[in-house]
């Protein structure tokens, strides 16, 4: 079990991390951005097609965060252009459709073929209980930290996170009073959307590396993000990391291993029933 817990590390910093995106964005723009992590996987294919002619990795891999910034800020640009008044639940939808969008153009240009990507974090920091604990799983929990304490620095410390509060949670009233909203918030989408370029090249080469299966990395961050209940920093950052140690657990059990992928849609099922549940609680006393 101790063996699967530490396998389990690079997993959980990656759900964190993707689940700390969505939470920052939904606190930021208001929207849930089921879109994150495809957009990540553009930056991921850009930079394995750079690679491929001959690209430093380096470059390749700063021009793959570009990619993912600027598909991530034309996403921004749609929902700012036509959905800036819309309710959460149809910015929800808008963003759902932009997912399918980003994977089907995924496969138009890329193929449906996994790419075989350089790992420049696999070396080792530490081997514990017989697994190598790598430098992408440190990497990947401590960017998931960096993003989390930034976060909540940015809210809570600085007269930026105060324009961006208003602007998520009153845009008309911002724009009326004056505070540009739609470059902020377009920067926000793009910084999310290189973030999540670098999450995936961190963790690409050690999983399938595939379109489908990275853009599905949203699900488990969802879960993450709903652990956290989309507002609290600490709890997506700690439910990403549970999440991760689970499935290396279970990934060590050849009697659970085939279920581990369920792992997420029933935390986020789990979630919402108790969610609802205490709503009735709550309507009843």
């Amino acid at each position: 079990m101790f063996q699967g817990l530490v396998s389990g590390l690079a997993a959980g910093g990656t759900f964190a991390a993707l689940g700390l995106l969505l939470t920052a964005m939904y606190r930021l723009t208001a929207t849930v951005n089921l879109a994150i992590a495809a957009t990540g996987v553009a930056g991921v294919y850009v930079m394995a097609a750079l690679a491929g002619i001959g690209w430093p990795y380096w470059a390749a891999a700063l021009a793959g965060m570009a990619a993912g910034a600027l598909v991530s800020a034309g996403c921004g640009a749609v929902m700012t252009r036509w959905f800036a008044e819309s309710g959460p639940q149809t910015r929800t939808a808008v963003s759902i459709a932009q997912l399918i969008g980003i994977i089907a153009l995924a496969y138009i240009a890329f193929g449906d073929e996994p790419r075989v990507l350089p790992n420049p974090a696999a070396g080792r920091v530490a081997t514990v209980a017989g697994v190598v604990v790598t430098q992408g799983a440190v990497v990947l929990i401590l960017l998931a930290v960096v993003i989390g304490v930034g976060t909540s620095l940015l809210l809570t410390r600085t007269p930026l996170g105060l324009r961006l509060r208003a602007m998520a949670e009153r845009p008309v009233t911002t724009e009326l009073l004056g505070i540009g909203t739609q470059a902020l918030t377009i920067t926000v989408w793009a910084l999310a959307g290189a973030l999540s370029s670098l999450v995936l090249l961190l963790v690409a080469p050690v999983r399938s590396s595939d379109i489908l299966s990275l853009s599905m990395l949203i699900v488990p961050a969802c879960a993450a993000a709903l652990l956290g209940g989309l507002r609290r920093l600490d709890g997506a950052l700690a439910g990403g990391i549970a999440l991760g140690l689970l499935e290396g657990v279970l990934a060590g059990s050849s009697v659970v291993q085939q279920y581990r992928d369920v792992v997420p849609f029933a935390a986020i099922l789990l979630i919402l029933v108790w969610s609802r549940r205490r709503e009735v609680w709550d309507a009843s006393r």
